[in-house]
């Protein structure tokens, strides 16, 4: 990503948002001058989550406890909620992997607010989430400038819901700059009960391609072939993790 700009610099609009903006930036410098002396652990790496997949269906508890126990390995802060470690897992992933160009200076948007595991962990790895909820009506353009944001994060237990998920996706968007990503979590499981299956899934993919928004990843035949065990097991744990870049 060389030549690139600071996303930082483009978040700008209001004297609210270019406070959190300068708030960001001194973030940023403050990590910079506590990186760690040779005594210390080795900052968190886009390496060290190379297997987490971007876009991906949990159907099984012993997969969110693992993710939770990766997370501890790694050195970051602790949750009792497994399935929220899965989630911000794969939404750190992505931050790393594709976003970030090095400098941790990516502008990221977590609409479910400071507290969230992701917040937490984006924070440990020497990023500044801000927090407005760009899914609501008029946030993008007044609180919000459009395409200005490299991330926007909305994942559990504040998970898109199938009612909104095309209004969600589309007003996310408009606050990303080319190339940004969009990472949000949706229940897997009957539409009754406010879940989703494979098959609205890739429906949801395949409008989400109308607005401009790329899946980044795929759902495989394995994905489908955990789905269909899951659903006859009669489980009830399920998510989906789908991760977006703006074209």
């Amino acid at each position: 990503m060389k030549g690139k700009v600071s996303s930082a610099s483009r978040l700008s609009g209001t004297p609210a948002v270019q406070r959190i903006v300068d708030r960001a930036r001194q973030a940023a410098r403050d990590t910079a001058a506590r990186m760690p002396r040779a005594d210390q652990p080795t900052p968190l790496r886009a390496a060290d989550l190379s297997g987490v997949r971007l876009t991906d269906l949990l159907t099984d508890g012993a997969v969110a406890r693992r993710a939770r126990r990766m997370a501890r390995s790694l050195g970051l802060a602790r949750t009792v909620d497994d399935t929220g470690a899965w989630a911000a897992l794969g939404g750190l992933a992505a931050l790393l992997r594709v976003v970030d160009d090095g400098g941790r200076r990516s502008v990221v948007v977590d609409t479910a607010g400071p507290r969230s595991t992701f917040s937490r962990w984006a924070e440990q790895a020497g990023f500044a989430p801000v927090h407005f909820d760009v899914m609501r009506p008029d946030v993008v353009g007044e609180q919000v400038p459009r395409a200005g944001v490299d991330m926007v994060a909305r994942l559990h237990p504040h998970s898109t819901q199938p009612e909104t998920v095309d209004e969600d996706l589309t007003r996310a968007s408009w606050a990303l700059r080319r190339g940004g990503l969009l990472s949000v979590t949706m229940r897997l499981g009957p539409a009754d009960e406010g879940g989703v299956g494979l098959a609205d899934l890739r429906s949801i993919i395949a409008r989400a391609g109308e607005q401009g928004l790329s899946v980044v990843g795929d759902l495989d035949i394995r994905d489908g072939a955990r789905h269909r065990s899951a659903h006859r097991a009669d489980a009830s744990y399920g998510l989906a993790l789908l991760t977006f870049r703006r074209r």
